[in-house]
């Protein structure tokens, strides 16, 4: 697994279960990293993507540092951290 640190620059939500966060130190130095429903998530799967999008939502307007972890060779959000690594 790997982690990305930083704020939360950029965040764009296609439908309540898919969105694309782009994270990083500044602007112009950011990883693109995803949010996305399944249709074979469960009901608790799916609640637990919703809620790491608000959490998104809530770390790009109070500016507060996030925690993403991924996997390795994809940019798919597993677990989010709110607050400084």
């Amino acid at each position: 697994m790997a982690t990305t640190i930083g704020f939360v620059q950029r965040l764009t939500v296609l439908q309540p279960s898919l969105a694309c966060a782009f994270i990083g130190p500044a602007p112009t130095n950011t990883a693109i990293l995803i949010i996305q429903g399944n249709p074979e998530d469960t009901l608790a799967q799916l609640a637990f993507k919703t809620s790491m999008i608000d959490a998104l939502t809530a770390a790009m307007t109070t500016r507060q540092q996030v925690q993403a972890q991924h996997g390795d060779t994809d940019s798919n959000i597993t677990g989010l951290t709110l607050g400084p690594g």
